[in-house]
């Protein structure tokens, strides 16, 4: 058995004091990554009042750096629409350095409609969003790896640019893809692969799937990142699995039996890396999460099945 490792995504604000206190904590506890959530808008209630404010998120992931000397850190994900490709690497390169090497680039296409409506942007066409992602990772994947850079593309252009050599030889870079165009994309330039059960698409029209059902979608994807992995001369094992478990109807929380059966589950499909959003989401016991941190977790990132 593959030995898994397990992180949580900060996506609300808190007091800042509170925060540090809580990302060191998790580090001392044992989680292997502590990820930013990239978004810009915020839930509201009737009257208009934000439930779940925001932080920046390379700050925030600076923020995380600062505290902690030991866990992976980066952004889940950044949406290439909102963040300049030629920015997002002096920002991952900076945090590379200021992590002494800890740093993972995460992006996506961005599809949260919330968020585009925050920026007052527009989506992208369908069809467009793998030959625009394919382009982001052209100028990125050599930016992150320092040096000069000068290329022009249908979609990105850059000229000029210089950083730091990173720390981390290469920055790893985590990769959103859900959909085969953009899974394609996946297959050529990420080191990791991150996914989650349903789509912002479907959420949006009020689906949401089983767990056997994002179960099943999710080893769907990962065939297809395999065979194109294949297709472009790439060992697929080469690509790290991850999901994050926050938009399934999966309970992992509400008892160490379903933490157990669920990690397995995805396990059994190739996913190694899990990721989770703090504060939990759906039911959840507080005691069942100190349980599965402490008594589990250790033994699952040592080769343990679930």
């Amino acid at each position: 058995m593959t030995a898994l490792r397990f992180g949580l995504m900060t996506h609300e604000a808190a007091p800042w004091p509170e925060l540090v206190e809580r990302w060191r904590g998790f580090e001392t506890a044992g989680w292997d990554a502590l990820w930013a959530g990239d978004h810009l808008w915020s839930g509201v209630d009737a009257h208009g009042t934000p439930l779940k404010p925001r932080f920046d998120a390379w700050l925030l992931a600076a923020g995380i750096a600062s505290a902690t000397s030991t866990a992976t850190v980066g952004t889940l994900v950044s949406a290439m629409g909102m963040r300049n490709p030629s920015v997002l690497a002096k920002q991952a390169l900076t945090l590379d350095h200021m992590s002494g090497g800890r740093t993972v680039a995460g992006i996506g296409v961005g599809g949260n409609p919330k968020d585009l409506a925050a920026a007052g942007l527009d989506s992208f066409p369908v069809a467009e969003r793998g030959p625009r992602l394919a382009d982001y990772c052209a100028v990125l994947r050599p930016m992150l790896d320092g040096g000069a850079v000068d290329v022009n593309l249908a979609h990105h252009r850059a000229s000029g640019f210089f950083a730091p050599g990173p720390v981390a030889d290469p920055i790893p870079l985590l990769i959103a893809a859900h959909l085969p165009a953009t899974i394609k994309v996946a297959a050529r330039y990420a080191d990791v692969w991150s996914t989650y059960g349903t789509l912002f698409s479907q959420l949006a029209r009020g689906v949401s799937l089983s767990p056997e059902e994002s179960v099943a979608v999710t080893a769907r994807r990962s065939r297809l990142l395999d065979a194109e992995c294949e297709r472009g001369g790439r060992d697929p094992a080469s690509v790290r699995r991850s999901f994050m478990l926050a938009f399934t109807q999966d309970t992992p929380w509400v008892s160490v039996q379903h933490f157990r059966d669920t990690i397995g589950r995805y396990a059994d499909i190739g996913i190694t890396e899990f990721m989770f959003p703090f504060p939990l989401q759906g039911k959840h016991n507080p005691d069942v999460f100190a349980e599965v941190v402490e008594s589990v977790l250790p033994r699952l990132r040592k080769g343990e099945r679930p």
